[in-house]
């Protein structure tokens, strides 16, 4: 490549090459063919050669940083770094390639300073090591747990990002689709614009246009010398947690939202409300634990204990290969059972809540060992009913087993987790609506009678409905409501917040009003209050893809019903993205898979295919075990639509989860029973549809879809 000389050198100083290295323009031109071709270890030959008559020149010093960052070892990358900042500390390029060595390391303070630092320093162009650290560190921070962080680093790095480079949006989508990520983390950081009546604007607005720059760091410290006139002023602390989030000091938003909120509540109760409660999900969390144990009693009489657990209705066989069960230490257990509270019901139609089995945990009986005798093994949390299952357990076994009772510790759970879940043993004939009904009315009791009747430390050790009695816990009180709220919707709770906020004696979350409304600005915790009936067709439109965006499943479904009742939006929406992402949020299977069934016919009426559609039905009838359905399924697949690029990857994807794609991508053959175990519900990605961040787990990289595919009136620039 040719070498302009008036072009600035690779190294990021603001002299051009004619005057900062005119003597290395052809040396610069053989390094960049070089890494052109991909020839790096020979570059980096060629550049310590250089080095050698240039031993202190910022180009070949900022080339072996690089080289060695992209092939040496950890030490020699950290010493051509180290050598490169040492000798022009004053260059953005040198801090940005540490940021990323920093980064890489998991030194995640390190890391943000030096990027901050080179950011400090650029005073022109941004120099492309820079723009990658952002990534670098960015990555970092999500795998450490520091999702705003995280957050702000990919936006930023979004915002000056070349036309053909969509990484960090890729990220920060993906982020937005994670279900693991709480809602309160899911929401951009923005900064507060300066008071009218405020008295020191200028040095506000400077403060504020650095932070909008990305200079977190410097805008910080003008903030915070701000504050130290203002200490209660709202704008000016939500602009300090902001930047205190960008820069990874969660501890400390969390305290300066904290002040912030209690400032606020007097003025809009509901804002201070949504800023404790993220303060809250980001501050160390010292809840009640409970342990998870295993207890076990030696068995007298082998044979009998097992005839007894096999006629007992409370212990259910798990028919699981007890092989996968053994370890290095011991052997495999020679039974293994469900221990049930009382027996199941046959009949559904006999079904209510008081006579609902539940499982209240695993049984399993192992032989006599070398170093142990036969002994019989309960596992569960140790919460309020664990009494009451050894009893039952003991009651069961009779004198087939020594009473005494020993126990080993498996872990640790939040005694509020034991509280929120629960397992039952229902019917065969158990219809989902029956299903529905009965989590409905258990959900509502839990909530209603034994949640807040549950002490929480948050709350000074106080119950929820003694805490609804104190003035001073109000705010907190509102706060855990809240959380609570949002974690419904992820996990598409069917539960009514404002008859639990009106026996807390808090504020109703009514409907908002459409007066003054900017859908672009309502906080994303509200979507699902959105009169969706009121808005106009644009703002309907934006309020719908922010919610998709964020994966708000409540407001999701509010919002897409009433974008397919539009008679004004018929010609410009695609129903069968809509009639999807229905079946993504709905809460039950039937209505899933009815929802699957529009979005197919919605396609083929629009002249596009159904592939896609009917591959996400095929996993859902995998996760349900109704192999009839899904070979039917399989064979239009095959026939029709298997050709399609974007069908064939979704359906490898879905057949490989399932076991019936070996890795080499051979058939593995359609099982003639059940399909092998989906997998564990910590591991499983739910509902896949088209259009929700991707094709399922394991397909291949999926290739993107022709142009005239590419219909939606939903998806407008600028929308969130």
């Amino acid at each position: 490549m040719t070498i302009d000389a008036y072009s600035y050198p690779p190294c990021g100083t603001n002299k051009k090459i004619k005057f900062h290295c005119p003597d290395m323009v052809g040396d610069i031109e053989k390094i960049e063919r070089l890494l052109q071709g991909d020839q790096r270890v020979a570059c980096l030959d060629f550049v310590k050669k250089l080095l050698e008559k240039y031993p202190d020149h910022s180009v070949p010093l900022f080339y072996n940083a690089i080289l060695n960052l992209q092939l040496s070892d950890e030490h020699k990358a950290e010493e051509a770094i180290n050598l490169f900042l040492e000798k022009h500390p004053e260059l953005p390029s040198a801090h940005a390639l540490k940021a990323t060595l920093e980064a890489s390391l998991g030194k995640g303070d390190e890391a943000i300073g030096e990027l901050q630092t080179a950011l400090e320093k650029t005073e022109v162009n941004l120099h492309p090591s820079l723009y990658d650290a952002f990534g670098v560190v960015g990555q970092m921070l999500l795998m450490t747990g520091k999702v705003l962080a995280a957050r702000a680093h990919f936006t930023l790095q979004s915002n000056l990002a070349q036309d053909d480079d969509n990484t960090p949006m890729q990220m920060l989508m993906r982020m937005n689709h994670a279900p693991e990520i709480p809602i309160f983390l899911k929401q951009d950081l923005s900064f507060v614009e300066c008071p009218a009546d405020f008295p020191r604007k200028d040095e506000f607005n400077t403060a504020l246009k650095d932070a909008t720059q990305g200079l977190w760091r410097k805008a910080l410290a003008q903030f915070d010398e701000l504050r130290a006139g203002a200490p209660r002023n709202p704008a000016i602390l939500e602009n300090i947690a902001a930047l205190q989030f960008s820069l990874a000091q969660d501890e400390t938003a969390a305290k300066t939202l904290h002040t912030f909120a209690v400032a606020e509540q007097r003025l809009d109760f509901e804002t201070a409300a949504e800023a404790e409660a993220l303060a809250k999900s980001l501050s160390e969390q010292d809840e009640e634990q409970i342990d998870v144990v295993a207890a076990s009693m030696p068995i007298k009489e082998m044979e009998q204990l097992l005839e007894k657990l096999r006629v007992d209705e409370r212990a259910e066989h798990l028919p699981v290969d007890l092989s996968q069960l053994g370890t290095e230490d011991s052997p495999p257990p020679r039974a293994a059972y469900l221990l049930l509270d009382k027996p199941r019901i046959a009949s559904a139609a006999e079904l209510t809540l008081d006579n609902v089995s539940s499982v209240l945990g695993e049984v399993l009986v192992y032989g006599k060992e070398t170093d142990r005798p036969a002994r019989i093994e309960f596992t569960s949390a140790k919460g309020p009913l664990f009494d009451q299952a050894i009893a039952t357990l003991q009651e069961i076994c009779g004198d087939t087993i020594d009473p005494t009772v020993e126990e080993s510790p498996q872990g640790r759970i939040y005694a509020l987790q034991d509280l929120m879940n629960w397992q039952w043993r229902l019917p065969d004939d158990i219809t989902p609506e029956k299903r529905a009904t009965l989590m409905a009315e258990k959900r509502r009791l839990v909530m209603l009678e034994q949640w807040i009747e549950f002490p929480l430390k948050t709350l000074g050790g106080k119950t929820p409905l003694a805490a609804s009695q104190d003035s001073e816990l109000r705010l907190p009180l509102a706060a855990e409501v809240l959380t609570l709220e949002m974690v419904a919707q992820q996990e598409k709770w069917k539960f009514d917040f404002s008859e639990l906020r009106k026996k807390l004696n808090l504020p109703g979350a009514d409907m908002l009003s459409t007066d003054d409304l900017d859908v672009l600005s309502v906080p994303i915790t509200r979507l699902h209050r959105l009169p969706a009936d009121k808005l106009s067709d644009e703002d309907l439109i934006h309020a719908y893809g922010r919610s998709v965006i964020r994966g708000l499943n409540k407001a999701v479904e509010i919002l897409a019903k009433e974008l397919l009742s539009r008679e004004s939006l018929q010609e410009q929406i695609d129903r069968s993205q809509l009639y999807g992402e229905l079946a993504r949020t709905a809460a039950d299977g039937d209505e899933a898979l009815g929802y699957l069934k529009l979005a197919q016919n919605e396609a083929i009426q629009q002249g596009q295919s159904p592939g896609l559609w009917m591959v996400a039905e095929l996993s859902m009838r995998f996760e349900r075990r109704e192999m009839a359905e899904a070979q039917q399924l399989m064979q239009v697949l095959m026939s029709k639509y298997a050709q399609e690029p974007n069908t064939a990857q979704a359906l490898f994807g879905v057949l490989q989860r399932f076991g019936l794609i070996t890795p080499d991508g051979r058939m593995a053959g359609m099982p003639q029973g059940a399909p092998p175990a989906a997998p564990a519900p910590e591991q499983s990605p739910g509902l896949w549809t088209p259009g929700a961040g991707g094709p399922p787990p394991a397909a291949p990289p999926q290739a993107a879809p022709p142009a005239e595919e590419k219909k939606s009136g939903l998806w407008l620039p600028g929308m969130d």
